[in-house]
């Protein structure tokens, strides 16, 4: 099974995938978890779009030049985790492509904010 797969890949996976891991879920949920304290639910869950009052912010993590720093946030975990799973059972069934899938849904998504009006007022 898939999960049995995923266990085995696990134990099986060398140094470099570990510290990969780490490094890349770190830096994606560091990401994550300050982007949520700086805009909170409303900011994360498009609460201005639903007429939800959502401060401008200009501290970490939207200080750092990231326009969508949840969103890399993600992306970087996804990418973190894949390389501990990776076995041939999991490759069959499209692991990879289902994660490169998901890490260019959120580009797309990127890509559409920033061409969008988000930035302009009513």
């Amino acid at each position: 099974t898939g999960r049995a797969a995923a266990g085995q890949a696990i134990a099986a996976a060398p140094a470099w995938c570990w510290a990969a891991c780490v490094a890349l879920l770190a830096a994606g949920q560091a990401l994550n978890v300050a982007t949520y304290n700086a805009i909170g639910n409303a900011g994360v869950y498009y609460g201005f779009k639903l007429g939800r009052t959502v401060p401008w912010c200009y501290g970490f993590p939207f200080n750092t030049g990231l326009r969508h720093p949840q969103y890399l946030g993600v992306v970087l975990t996804l990418f973190g985790a894949l390389p501990l799973v990776m076995h041939k059972e999991l490759l069959q069934l499209g692991l990879p492509q289902l994660v490169l899938t998901w890490g260019s849904m959120y580009g797309i998504m990127s890509a559409m904010e920033q061409a969008g009006d988000n930035e302009k007022s009513s």
